[in-house]
């Protein structure tokens, strides 16, 4: 048995001791006695016993789900979506073409030289803003350091490697590569450990083939994000949000408060933002609905747009903005910019921020709402209420006449009114009553596509008040579906416009219509979207011929923007 689990060496060693301590007459261990009557059991004697073969690894058959190309800084990559049976969600797999070790110690003495060779002014090294301008002085003095120690390499080379110089030196990496995916919204870093998992657009979670080094790995790439927007991450806090240059928002946590490691959890926003017509088109809700809601915003009713994580609220309210009239002056509040409003609108954006070390500095978002009031605004934006004062502000903002739209978490339209009316926000139903229409998003997780749940009224009555659901979705027909009429919607349209229930449902309609026209003509980028919008603020009847008749956009919207309708359908066909 002892022969049995050494190596051959050791077997070699064994056996010959076994025959020395045998001339002396010696019992051991490994010699014993002889039985009598029995063969010989002497190690000279017995047999190897056979090595069981190896059990075979199950083969890793991949099924290729999906494939498509990413560039990123010139650094090209490919990206396969499979399925196999040894694991339960499919991998996201990033082939990029691998560099040979003298490469790699060729391109260490280039970075080396580069930090010395280019000059960073203060402001250069901290603005975010700044880093394409920061970009393009590395990528130049990189190339220059390329005809120095790779002369012989091809121009496309060269530029690959200064891409991926950049990635190393001023992003994150790797990273880099997969936050240029248009279609990914989450990238999660759970500690060195494990792999980088993604959320995809069409397919869910996915795990990579992409894995850090080491915490220190993870923490440095924190730290590095949250430099570039004045936030630090240390042991005394251990707690970051911040966002990319990008905007992509950005939060993360140290070792010891996430047990399993330091963690880096980054959501893309869309580079193109989101328009009504991409809503549209994703059937997230009808014509009709946002015909509806363009009425609404017209005559200054107040929304609120709930839903769960990541159910689309932010980007619901991002869509709606553009149909406010390009002479009223905007003012927007988030923790982190993520609204785009059209370039011609009267609008002005705010940001929150954090303490700085010494723990001054802190702008919140209730300090933003209560200078807003000071600024004479026409509307209100609030990237979400979160506190009881964050709410109160805004009701009593709606109370002084100014129209106000809001994100708020809560699943139902029921489920929002109790959250407002209960502890902890425990906001006065009268107080309650200056809001006009709760707009529900709903994430399904199982066809990873996103609804309008629900469009409800908000109707004051003697002591409370009532929620008349216009809208609702039917997850069996896929479909939105009318409730109800409109009730209190339409009677303070009729109040303030006279406009009777038959011109406002045919205002609705001509609303759709214009709607439907701009996606059979490709009007989807916020400009040419925005730029329709205030089209018809202007000359009503002349962009409801425009539709009725389908007639080209061309001369609506001028050659600067008819020129932007060709370049975005010319990025979605090479996607």
């Amino acid at each position: 048995m002892v022969i049995k689990n050494q190596n051959s060496k050791e077997k070699k060693h064994i056996i010959t001791k076994t025959k020395i301590e045998s001339k002396s007459d010696k019992t051991t261990i490994n010699n014993p006695p002889k039985i009598p009557n029995k063969k010989d059991t002497t190690s000279k004697n017995i047999k190897k016993p056979p090595i069981p073969p190896k059990p075979k690894e199950p083969k890793k058959e991949m099924k290729l789900i999906e494939t498509y190309k990413i560039v990123a800084d010139n650094v090209g990559a490919i990206v396969e979506i499979n399925t196999t049976a040894t694991e339960y969600v499919p991998l996201y797999v990033l082939q990029r073409s691998e560099m040979t070790l003298a490469t790699h110690a060729i391109l260490n003495t280039i970075k080396d030289e580069l930090i010395t060779m280019v000059n960073l002014t203060v402001k250069e090294f901290v603005d975010p803003s700044s880093l394409q301008t920061v970009k393009e002085k590395f990528i130049k003095k990189a190339m220059v350091l390329m005809e120095k120690y790779l002369p012989f390499a091809t121009p496309k080379d060269k530029e690959l490697l200064a891409g991926n110089l950049i990635h190393e030196m001023l992003g994150l990496g790797e990273i880099e590569l997969i936050l240029a995916d248009p279609f990914l919204e989450e990238i999660v870093i759970n500690g060195h450990t494990e792999p980088i998992w993604v959320y995809h657009k069409h397919h869910g979670w996915l795990k990579t083939n992409i894995m850090l080094k080491n915490e220190e790995q993870v923490y440095n790439y924190a730290s590095a994000i949250g430099r570039r927007v004045g936030r630090q991450i240390t042991n005394l806090e251990p707690l970051m949000d911040a966002h990319l240059t990008t905007g992509d928002r950005v939060n993360a946590t140290l070792f010891p408060i996430s047990t399993q490691g330091n963690t880096i959890t980054i959501r893309k926003f869309s580079r193109s933002p989101w328009t009504i017509i991409h809503f549209l088109d994703a059937k997230t809700f009808t014509s009709e609905v946002a015909g509806l809601l363009w009425l609404a915003i017209q005559y200054e009713l107040n929304i609120l747009v709930a839903g769960g994580t990541a159910a689309g609220k932010t980007s619901m309210l991002n869509i709606l903005m553009p149909f406010m009239p390009p002479n009223q002056r905007i003012i927007s509040i988030e923790d982190t910019r993520e609204i785009n409003l059209p370039k011609f609108l009267h609008w002005v954006p705010f940001s929150s921020r954090g303490a700085n070390p010494e723990g001054k500095g802190a702008v919140s978002m209730l300090d933003l709402l209560t200078n807003s009031l000071r600024m004479r605004p026409d509307r209100i934006i609030i990237g979400e209420i979160r506190r009881t004062k964050e709410a109160e502000v805004m009701f009593e903002a709606i109370r002084t006449g100014h129209s106000a739209y809001a994100t708020f978490h809560g699943d139902k339209a029921e489920q929002v009114y109790k959250r407002l009316t209960n502890p902890p926000m425990n906001l006065p139903e009268a107080l309650l009553g200056a809001l006009h229409l709760i707009v529900v998003q709903y994430r399904h997780r199982r066809k990873g596509v996103r609804r309008t749940l629900e469009v409800a009224e908000l109707i004051p009555t003697d002591n409370t008040n009532a929620l008349n659901i216009i809208y609702r979705w039917n997850p069996r027909t896929d479909k939105l579906e009318k409730i109800n009429k409109l009730h209190r919607m339409a009677q303070e349209i009729n109040l303030f416009t006279g406009m009777s229930d038959t011109e406002i449902d045919n205002d609705i309609q001509n609303k759709a219509m214009i709607l439907e026209w701009m996606m059979k003509r490709h009007i989807k980028t916020v400009n040419t979207v925005g730029k329709v919008i205030a089209e018809y603020y202007r000359d009503q009847k002349n962009v409801i011929e425009y539709a009725k008749k389908n007639k080209d956009p061309y001369m609506l919207l001028g050659a600067e923007l008819a020129k932007e309708i060709i370049n975005n359908d010319n990025q979605n066909s090479s996607v």
